[in-house]
């Protein structure tokens, strides 16, 4: 019985032993499902997962901007780092040796050394803009090409101008006169904004010569004909000439100063009157030759402006002093004069050779068709008025007619009708 009590006893023992073990777990199991437990637990895990997002983005971070890398650069590789941009190479490296375009005239002058395009860039052939230069980073592997910029011509503006015409004469005949007018072009140009350079461009008109050309009369084989020139006046020896020619029937052609025009009209209205022809000898008798424009313009206009209030008649003939019409001349006032007279004939005259000098001048060389030069005005012409009655009658005995300039040229049927009736040539087309 004593036995069983013992092991009664082990047993009761065992039993408060289990039940305060269980009782321990219950209670430890109880402690832990708490809130405030839970919540601790929860910092824990997310203090733990932002340690690790940090350690990646920090990786991430250190393998994108500060990890060194290779990329090439002109076929050249170089290290960089993600975090710089393609303008922070180009700088650490002098833009690998390129250089802007310059900025030029037209004349190719440098004007600004670095005004011309910036440097060309290009990823893996992709061009980057300028701007996009502060924006784009570099990866490993990238292909860049740098190359010089382009040069640039300077901006300009636009104008035209006129295309002075050429003339072309054909020298050796008595008569010289317009057979195509000359016409101005116009040209486009271009002038600098920097360098105020200027620059031809296209032709919008192309510039038409002027062409004159030069002929002695010729008259049809029937025809006796020749042609008495005077120059020089009106003057006091014009009136005692108009009435031999008058006397003799003939006629003749006066070169006549614009200025003593104007001072004698009435000797002008004779010789028109009488059938005798009037053409401009200039205004007041200058070496054309030796005017610039301007100043020819001047004095053919005065001369023609006195002759034609005087006569009442309009020409566009005129017989330079001393014969001398330069090819400039002719580009200056072609649109004022027709034809220009020379002579073939030569009598000396001004010199005061003696009557009979004279009118073997005339004799000597007289033709059908010939230009004879003699003068009522610029000096004593005594001797002229004194033997022209007999140079008269001697080429009348000789079978010959006396005919005026415009009359010798019809006869030749070569000269254009402007020219025949004392207007000024066409513009050419």
């Amino acid at each position: 019985m004593k036995g069983d009590s013992t092991d009664s006893t082990d047993s009761t023992d065992s039993s408060m032993q289990a039940s305060i073990e269980n009782e321990a777990d219950v209670e430890v199991l109880s402690i832990s499902k708490t809130p405030k437990n839970r919540r601790r637990t929860a910092i824990a895990m997310l203090a733990l997962a932002l340690i690790i997002i940090a350690g990646a983005f920090a990786g991430w971070y250190w393998w994108n901007n500060y990890r060194h890398f290779t990329v090439e650069v002109n076929h050249s590789a170089i290290q960089t780092t993600g975090r710089q941009t393609l303008r922070d190479v180009l700088g650490e490296h002098g833009n690998f040796g390129k250089k802007p375009g310059k900025l030029l005239s037209f004349s190719g002058k440098t004007l600004e050394s670095t005004g011309g395009s910036a440097i060309s860039v290009r990823q893996n052939d992709v061009a980057i803009s300028d701007a996009g230069l502060d924006t784009t980073h570099l990866r490993q592997g990238d292909t860049i090409t740098v190359e010089n910029g382009k040069d640039t011509t300077e901006s300009h503006t636009v104008h035209e101008k006129d295309i002075p015409f050429d003339a072309s004469i054909t020298t050796g005949g008595a008569i010289q006169f317009v057979a195509q007018q000359g016409r101005v072009g116009r040209q486009e140009y271009w002038v600098g904004v920097t360098s105020g350079e200027k620059v031809d461009k296209k032709v919008i008109r192309p510039a038409s010569e002027l062409k004159i050309d030069s002929i002695s009369p010729k008259v049809p084989a029937d025809k006796k004909v020749i042609a008495l020139t005077f120059d020089d006046g009106p003057s006091s020896f014009s009136a005692p000439i108009l009435q031999i020619l008058k006397d003799k029937g003939a006629k003749a052609t006066f070169f006549d100063i614009g200025k003593q025009s104007a001072e004698l009209p009435q000797m002008e209205r004779q010789m028109i009157a009488d059938g005798n022809q009037v053409a401009s000898h200039s205004n007041t008798h200058p070496d054309l030759s030796t005017l610039g424009r301007d100043a020819l313009r001047a004095e053919l206009s005065a001369g023609f402006s006195a002759i034609s209030s005087a006569s009442d008649t309009q020409s566009r003939m005129l017989r330079a002093p001393y014969g001398a019409f330069s090819k400039q001349n002719w580009i200056d006032c072609s649109d004022m004069v027709s034809s220009n007279l020379l002579w073939t004939i030569d009598t000396l005259d001004w010199k005061r050779p003696g009557e009979q000098e004279i009118k073997q001048q005339v004799l000597d060389h007289a033709y059908s068709g010939a230009i004879v030069l003699m003068h009522d005005g610029g000096g004593d012409r005594t001797e002229d008025v004194k033997v022209l009655p007999s140079i008269i009658d001697a080429l009348h005995q000789q079978g010959y007619q006396f005919v005026t300039i415009n009359e010798l040229m019809k006869m030749d049927g070569r000269f254009p009708d402007w020219v025949l009736n004392n207007q000024i040539a066409p513009e050419s087309k």
